[in-house]
């Protein structure tokens, strides 16, 4: 059994099957042809290549991208378009970044402690800030599992911190949102510095040192 890949047509034969093949049909071997259409289930194309045997390629970018047996090109407007949907992913990926890293505790200089930052721990905050007075001895647990006395100092303290690393953080988005726009490949940005410390860097660093 032998079988060919047509370029004209990007069908497959078996002269076994078909009498006869295209006149631009080339052979291939079993395990050729079965790599092709492993690649072309997991959702790749395959494509001619230079050499008129077929190979796989990622899906056009484009409707009106044009396949030079070796890679996709596309027109100016496509690439722009490409740009932009690149730049919004990107942007969300910012985002979530600044949203998650300022769930992962704030340090309170006064008492020398992590506290939670999650929503249901910021929400707590809130209704003891608008609480006339707190609990006397209010014993509350910070992010190493030791407990201090919450007054409405310390809460003050620590959501005035708070409300610092969140203006920090969302500048810093907006700082690497601006850099990101400008790189040629958006989803290759790397958006990871400049984020306000968090308690897991805190404690990684520690057992660093400790070490």
């Amino acid at each position: 059994m032998t079988l060919y890949y047509s370029q004209s047509n990007g069908g497959f034969y078996d002269d076994q099957i078909h009498s006869t093949v295209p006149d631009d049909a080339v052979a291939i071997s079993p395990e050729q042809h079965a790599a092709l259409l492993a690649g072309q289930s997991g959702g790749q194309v395959i494509m001619p290549g230079k050499d008129g045997k077929p190979v796989l390629a990622e899906q056009p970018p484009c409707p009106s991208s044009t396949w030079d047996g070796e890679q996709w090109h596309i027109d100016p407007e496509c690439a722009a378009r490409l740009k932009a949907e690149q730049q919004d992913e990107m942007w969300e990926r910012i985002k979530a970044k600044r949203y998650d890293n300022l769930r992962h505790g704030v340090f309170v200089k006064s008492v020398g402690k992590w506290f939670q930052t999650d929503d249901a721990s910021r929400t707590q905050y809130l209704a003891l800030a608008v609480m006339p007075r707190l609990p006397e001895k209010l014993a509350w647990k910070t992010m190493d599992n030791s407990f201090v006395i919450m007054t409405k100092a310390l809460l003050g303290e620590l959501m005035e911190q708070m409300l610092v690393d969140e203006q920090a953080d969302f500048a810093n988005a907006e700082r690497h949102k601006a850099a990101m726009e400008k790189a040629e490949h958006p989803l290759e940005y790397d958006y990871s510095d400049g984020w306000t410390a968090n308690y897991e860097q805190s404690a990684a660093e520690l057992e660093e040192a400790e070490k």
